[in-house]
């Protein structure tokens, strides 16, 4: 009867274990495509990459509200899940159960927001930093 009652448990873990990897996957993977317009090509031409591909990415200016939609959702998830698990609803063997993936999940969500408030912010910056 015991070992019935454990398989739905085990199911459970590892579907917390994969809403939390994707949580912080997504934020991270959103924050990356929101630097793809503006802030990305400027750091490949400092980094000395260059060509005419890298042009053809301020094409994806058009796409910037979708990819913060995208992003701001994955990061609003994460944080759920974060503060869902600091408020005890998790189950021993989960990685929320564990402080140290807890705290690499906070530190990956706070620096997704950061780099997705820059790359928002950035284009009104550029003005003013242009002409320094």
């Amino acid at each position: 009867m015991s070992v019935l009652q454990d398989a739905p448990l085990a199911e459970h873990e590892t579907a917390g274990d994969t809403g939390s990897r994707v949580a912080t996957a997504g934020s991270l993977l959103g924050a990356l495509a929101m630097t793809s317009c503006c802030i990305l090509p400027l750091v490949l031409v400092s980094f000395g990459v260059g060509g005419v591909w890298i042009a053809q990415l301020t094409a994806l200016y058009a796409y910037k509200w979708y990819t913060f939609a995208v992003a701001a959702g994955f990061i609003a998830f994460g944080f759920w899940k974060v503060h869902r698990a600091e408020a005890g609803e998790c189950r021993e063997g989960t990685v929320c159960a564990r402080p140290l993936n807890r705290r690499l999940m906070k530190a990956s969500l706070w620096l997704a927001t950061v780099v997705t408030a820059i790359a928002v912010i950035f284009p009104y910056l550029t003005p003013y930093i242009l002409k320094f």
